[in-house]
């Protein structure tokens, strides 16, 4: 039998801790000493195993009470273990799921701002819902089966290589950077030097990114164009911003012909 103190210094959980297990019937000592001291049996200290090992995969102290009441209650107590464990699984590939969707969330309000330059609520909970709304549906599914009924194979390993404005890919601060002095150009006078250098850097991008394969490169920008009652189907490439840079680079290809 173990005393309070020595079952605490060798497994090195508190004596306030195990008092408070047996307050919850998680673990009680097998025997109560008139004196007040509690001892543990060997049983109680397996019973204290399983509790620890429970609370490192993540379980709750009514969750574990949960599972050991399980298992005593039943025949095949290693069944309970495991039905436990795999609900466990589950509710960490949920969170693990939840924790994803914030980081693609965060990085994509962190490209709205760089491109912006200032803080618009507004366009930056409109991405946010957009993305839950996507994410509720499996919209990366969809959009796979849209790539396929319009895109070749070869064309689709292309896209799938293109950076996510969701994701800290490190391609991610240049593009954001050029779309950021594109729209700021757009709502600036006109200036052909500085129109025909942001042309030139759209131009590059997209040979290096669509491996020179123009054809794809036009049917993805087609396939990317929002409707005029649409908002942007990519982050900071809106209506507008398009047409802008549809423009830049038909004057800047015109010039480099002649």
């Amino acid at each position: 039998m173990y005393r309070i103190g020595k079952l605490a210094s060798d497994t090195g959980i508190t004596i306030r801790t195990l008092r408070y297990y047996d307050r919850l019937d998680l673990l009680k000592p097998s025997y109560v000493a008139e004196s007040g001291y509690r001892y543990y049996s060997n049983e109680d200290v397996l019973r204290l195993q399983h509790i620890t090992t429970l609370k490192h995969l993540g379980f709750t102290l009514a969750e574990i009470k949960d599972v050991l009441g399980s298992a005593e209650q039943t025949e095949n107590g290693t069944q309970a273990w495991k039905n436990a464990i795999q609900l466990q699984i589950e509710a960490v590939r949920n969170e693990v799921k939840q924790l994803q969707l914030l980081d693609r969330m965060l990085h994509t309000t962190l490209y709205t701002l760089e491109i912006r330059g200032d803080v618009n609520a507004a366009e930056v909970l409109s991405f946010i819902q957009h993305m839950r709304h996507n994410d509720a549906i499996d919209m990366e599914q969809v959009r796979n089966n849209l790539r396929r009924t319009k895109f070749k194979p070869e064309e689709i390993e292309i896209l799938e290589g293109l950076p996510r404005l969701d994701s800290d890919d490190p391609r991610n601060f240049a593009w954001v950077t050029l779309l950021r002095e594109v729209r700021e150009q757009r709502l600036a006078p006109p200036d052909p030097e500085t129109e025909n250098r942001l042309a030139e850097r759209m131009i590059a991008t997209s040979e290096e990114w669509f491996r020179g394969q123009n054809d794809t490169l036009d049917k993805y920008w087609e396939w990317i164009r929002p409707e005029s009652d649409q908002d942007a189907k990519v982050l900071g490439l809106d209506g507008e911003a398009m047409a802008y840079i549809e423009r830049i680079i038909d004057t800047y290809l015109t010039q480099a012909s002649k």
